[in-house]
């Protein structure tokens, strides 16, 4: 069984979205072993720091928690869809969506990953259209995984309705994992099982997760 590990280390170099409201990472050396005996360390993220899970709290207030999770459904057969054609800027259409078998988990890849670090990883990601992301919750979709920061556009970040494509997800219980990396690994076709498996936290939007493929 081979083990793809899709997921960001998290350090304080890690990139956040940029808001006023995300704090950056920090990481406080607390004990050392040559005063308390141990090593031990302070961490302060946010929700959506890395690679992580948005549950549908992120967007309603009258919805569930991440700790709430199924784990079953983020955790199983996932297909991987090869978009890595689809260049910076550019919209998911509903033509790109329709010649596709929709199944209960997808992966999409952008390799967008490539851009981490760099100015343009929060600006000009692809994105879905309303269309096609109406698609994909008609067809059945319950999990939707991707390499880039959002499903929205980057465009407007902060702005009181920059996220229409979350919205339609996650009230329709369609589970949004983000931040992906190092999906130039995984084929299309291939058969892989996911598991995703978030910080169990209590009341919380979302939470930082490791995120792995199998193969075979």
């Amino acid at each position: 069984m081979k083990i793809i590990d899709l997921s960001y280390t998290i350090d304080e170099s890690c990139m956040t979205c940029g808001t006023p409201w995300h704090t950056k990472v920090e990481l406080t050396h607390m004990g050392k072993i040559n005063e308390v005996g141990r090593n031990t360390h302070g961490i302060r993220l946010g929700s959506h720091t890395g690679t992580h899970i948005d549950a549908p709290l992120h967007f309603f207030d009258e919805m569930e928690g991440i700790d709430k999770l199924d784990l079953s459904k983020v955790c199983g057969d996932c297909q991987v869809v090869d978009f890595s054609h689809i260049r910076a800027g550019e919209q998911v259409l509903l033509k790109d969506v329709e010649n596709l078998v929709v199944t209960k988990r997808m992966l999409f890849r952008f390799d967008w990953f490539k851009q981490w670090q760099k100015e343009c990883f929060y600006k000009d990601f692809p994105f879905f259209s309303l269309q096609a992301a109406e698609y994909l919750v008609e067809k059945g979709l319950k999990v939707i995984a991707l390499d880039t920061p959002s499903p929205d556009s980057g465009k407007g970040i902060g702005e009181f309705d920059d996220s229409p494509v979350h919205k339609i997800f996650l009230k329709n219980g369609i589970t949004i994992i983000e931040y992906l990396t190092d999906t130039d690994r995984l084929n299309a076709g291939g058969v892989y099982t996911l598991i995703a498996l978030p910080l169990k936290l209590r009341d919380c939007d979302g939470a930082p997760a490791r995120v792995i493929m199998m193969e075979g």
